[in-house]
């Protein structure tokens, strides 16, 4: 097992070459997370007596949803960029909808301007999940790939405290300001960065593949490291349009579709949106004021940050499987008790005895679903899949995102009205229940295989190499 030495003084050339790639992913990843943290303080905000631009609950509702129908433009725009242009140019591409979001929010004055800034933010969303995972995979060494991901998705809950502080004690001109340069310094980052050997490659630009080779892990086996991918790119690369969507029939990549798209369901129908989008709100209904709302977001959302430095250490250790298992188990568990806060508050419990229990069942939520529900569906997603259909599993995987998503936090107002918080906390738990044997009967272990080796375990079969004298 090949521990990672993050220390700068001791990391090698390479591998301090695909960290400045993976600090690039992490800046577009921070913009999610501060479009999610957006949401709960300016929801409680813009729904107060005395809000700047008042909002009704439906109105605050549809602020929310906005950004989840953003991701379905994505699910059409990622694949064909992918194929054009390659996952990092699309990394890069996927900054600028979300600059002219924080642009019009900038001069926002109703909440028709504030719908079409979050739909704007929306497209980077889905853009930014649809291929940061696929470049990272792409540019990083097997052993360290899942690490660097993680490393990346830290860039979510980071965004997410910065937001909740931001617009809890910033104007929103202000901090949609500071997150438009945050946008600018991502652009400069990767105009910067090469494009990966695997674009390359498929572009038939041998010689600059084998540069950036080079430039992200050094001169070591460059050869065999070409030669592998060239194998893999060239195996899909003369294929029709028909021929990709054919292969589709096939029962590994039928398998590995069907897991993508129930591994990106699950962290949408576990409740992340709607204890994103209405922790603040959540705390008020509970009755729970043992710490100010507003500066509990801030608390849960750090303590999120913690739990993915955790999980930075276990991606490539304890492997993919145990992580989202623990992960379904203990976001199960958080669902049921929020669940049972509220009904027993609707059975007339003393609210004074039961205010530990949401914020409790809150942070044990955060904790659960960063070590597994957030990084591991990315981190299986950017493994599984053979180089010629990338893109229509990401334009899939992408979509499908983006409905459940939408689904989730569009019904949790009215499902709210309809029977009250306790039913639709423990339906989250179901799903994060259901994700178990998920993990237990049909996901892989991917963790340190190369992106061959991980084909062969959905063909069953064993890889062997033939290394080709490559021209220089």
């Amino acid at each position: 097992m090949v521990s990672v030495d993050v220390s700068v003084g001791n990391l090698s050339n390479k591998i301090y070459k695909q960290c400045i790639a993976a600090a690039g992913a992490l800046l577009i990843m921070l913009q999610t997370g501060i479009m999610s943290g957006w949401t709960s303080p300016n929801i409680a905000r813009l729904t107060a007596d005395n809000a700047t631009i008042p909002l009704t609950l439906t109105e605050a509702s549809w602020v929310a949803s906005c950004l989840n129908l953003g991701r379905f433009a994505s699910a059409v725009i990622v694949p064909i960029f992918i194929e054009l242009i390659g996952s990092k140019t699309t990394v890069l591409v996927s900054f600028i909808p979300v600059s002219i979001s924080w642009l019009l929010m900038i001069f926002v004055n109703s909440p028709a301007w504030l719908y079409i800034a979050r739909f704007f933010g929306g497209i980077s969303f889905g853009m930014a999940y649809g291929c940061f995972s696929l470049f990272l995979g792409e540019v990083s060494m097997p052993a360290y790939r899942g690490t660097f991901i993680t490393i990346a998705m830290c860039g979510a809950p980071l965004g997410t405290v910065f937001a909740t502080i931001g617009e809890t004690y910033l104007p929103m001109m202000t901090s949609s300001a500071i997150y438009l340069v945050q946008c600018l310094a991502g652009i400069i980052l990767f105009l910067w960065l090469p494009d990966s050997a695997h674009h390359l490659v498929k572009m038939k630009q041998i010689d600059k593949a084998r540069e950036s080779i080079c430039w992200y892990r050094g001169n070591n086996e460059l050869d065999k490291e070409l030669n592998q991918i060239t194998s893999f790119v060239e195996t899909y690369a003369n294929e029709t349009l028909s021929e990709k969507m054919s292969q589709l029939k096939s029962a590994p990549i039928r398998k590995a579709l069907l897991l993508a798209v129930v591994l990106f369901i699950f962290p949408q129908m576990c409740g992340l949106f709607n204890i994103m989008f209405y922790m603040e709100i959540i705390l008020q209904n509970g009755k729970s004021f043992l710490i100010n709302p507003q500066e509990f977001v801030i608390y849960a959302n750090t303590v999120a940050v913690f739990s993915t430095f955790i999980a930075i250490k276990l991606i490539d250790y304890s492997g993919r499987r145990l992580l989202l298992f623990s992960s379904s188990v203990i976001v199960a568990i958080a669902m049921t008790s929020l669940g049972t806060h509220f009904y027993l508050l609707d059975l007339g419990y003393d609210s004074s005895a039961l205010q530990w229990l949401p914020i409790a069942s809150i942070l044990l939520f955060m904790i659960g679903f960063t070590i597994g529900f957030m990084i591991v569906p990315a981190t299986v997603f950017s493994e599984i899949f053979p180089a010629g259909i990338k893109s229509t599993a990401s334009s899939i995987s992408t979509f499908t995102s983006a409905l459940f998503g939408f689904v989730s936090a569009k019904s949790y107002q009215p499902m709210v009205d309809s029977f009250g918080e306790a039913y639709v906390f423990w339906i989250h738990a179901v799903f994060a229940i259901l994700a178990v044997p998920v993990t237990m009967f049909m996901l892989p272990e991917t963790k340190g295989k190369n992106f061959q080796e991980i084909q062969d375990l959905f063909h069953k079969k064993k890889t062997i190499y033939v290394t080709k004298k490559n021209k220089p």
